[in-house]
C-alpha cells in the first residue's frame, strides 16, 4: 500500500475513534433541597424560619418548558417535555439534556408547573399520570407544587403541614416563570431553597392549602425565588 494511502487512512481512522470526544457533551442540572444553604433529606428535622423543629415528608414538583438563551436570544428550546421532580426518588432529581441541545448559553429560563393546555388535555401518561398523585381533576387540574410535613409551630392536628399548590384558570394561575443566569454548561447545580417559602407561610393563617385559590395564588409567587445556581 502507498505511504500516502495509508497515511490517509490512519488519518481518517483517528478521527473516527475520537470524533466523540469532541462533540458535545450531555448538560445535566441537579437539583439540591437545601434550608438555610444545607443540603437536607426527607424526614431530616432542619430549623425552621422561627427556630422550630421543621421536617419535610413530601416534597414533588414540576418543571417543564426549558429555554436556552445566549446573549438574550434563544438558541434551543425543550418541546412538549414535563418533568415531576420528587425528593422521594433522587434519580428524579436530575434533569439530563442530551448533547447537541445547546452548545453555547448563559442563562436558562423553565417554568414552574404545566401550561393550561396541558391541564385540560385530560389524564397523560409519563410524569403526568394521575398515579403521580399530582393531579386533582379535569377541572381543577395539575399541582404544580407539594411540600407536606411536619411542624411542632403548626396548630394543625399532629402539627402536620400540606401544600399543594396548582390551579391554571384566571385570576389564580400559579405556573410560575424561572430565569436563571449560568456560567457552568454542562454540571449544573440549582439549589431549592426551601426556607424561602416558609418565611411566607403565617401558621395561624395557612397551614393547610389543598385546591385552587387566592391562597395558593399568593404562595406560588413565591417559587421562583426557591430556584438559584448553586454559589461555590
Amino acid at each position: 500500500m502507498p505511504t500516502r494511502l495509508l497515511r490517509m487512512l490512519v488519518l481518517a481512522v483517528t478521527i473516527c475513534l475520537f470524533a466523540p470526544a469532541v462533540q458535545s457533551q450531555n448538560i445535566t442540572l441537579h437539583f439540591q433541597p437545601e434550608f438555610y444553604g444545607k443540603n437536607i433529606a426527607l424526614e431530616q428535622g432542619p430549623a425552621g424560619n422561627n427556630g422550630d423543629s421543621l421536617s419535610i415528608h413530601t416534597l414533588r414538583f414540576y418543571l417543564s418548558h426549558f429555554v436556552f438563551y445566549k446573549n438574550g436570544k434563544e438558541v434551543w428550546q425543550e418541546k412538549d417535555s414535563y418533568h415531576l421532580l420528587d425528593m422521594e426518588d433522587k434519580n428524579t432529581m436530575a434533569i439530563v439534556f442530551k448533547s447537541g441541545a445547546a452548545d453555547d448559553f448563559d442563562q436558562i429560563n423553565f417554568l414552574i408547573g404545566t401550561d393550561s393546555l396541558t391541564n385540560v388535555s385530560g389524564a397523560l401518561g409519563g410524569d403526568l399520570d394521575p398515579t403521580k398523585g399530582m393531579y386533582w381533576a379535569w377541572n381543577s387540574g395539575y399541582i404544580n407544587f407539594k411540600i407536606e410535613g411536619f411542624s411542632e409551630n403548626c396548630p394543625a392536628p399532629g402539627n402536620l403541614f400540606q401544600f399543594h399548590i396548582g390551579g391554571y384558570l384566571p385570576p389564580y394561575q400559579t405556573a410560575q416563570a424561572v430565569v436563571l443566569p449560568v456560567s457552568e454548561k454542562n454540571m449544573i447545580r440549582v439549589d431549592v431553597e426551601l426556607s424561602r417559602f416558609f418565611e411566607n407561610i403565617d401558621w395561624k393563617d395557612a397551614h393547610n392549602v389543598m385546591s385552587p385559590g387566592a391562597e395558593a395564588a399568593r404562595l406560588a409567587k413565591t417559587l421562583p425565588a426557591l430556584f438559584h445556581i448553586h454559589a461555590e
